[in-house]
C-alpha cells in the first residue's frame, strides 16, 4: 500500500512538472485549488441537460 502511495505521488509530481511547463502558475494553482466551486446557497435560475 505505501508502495502505491509512492508510484502515485511520483506520477503527481511529473503531471504538476508537465503542467508548469506548458501553463502559467496561476493556471495550475487555480487547476489544483479551484477558487469557485461547490453549491450555489442562493440560486435563482435553473438549468436542464439533454441529450447523450
Amino acid at each position: 500500500m505505501e508502495k502505491d502511495r509512492e508510484i502515485i505521488e511520483a506520477m503527481l509530481g511529473m503531471v504538476y512538472e508537465k503542467a508548469r511547463s506548458v501553463y502559467s502558475e496561476n493556471i495550475v494553482d487555480y487547476g489544483t485549488n479551484p477558487t469557485h466551486y461547490g453549491a450555489i446557497t442562493d440560486p435563482d435560475g435553473y438549468a436542464s441537460v439533454t441529450g447523450t
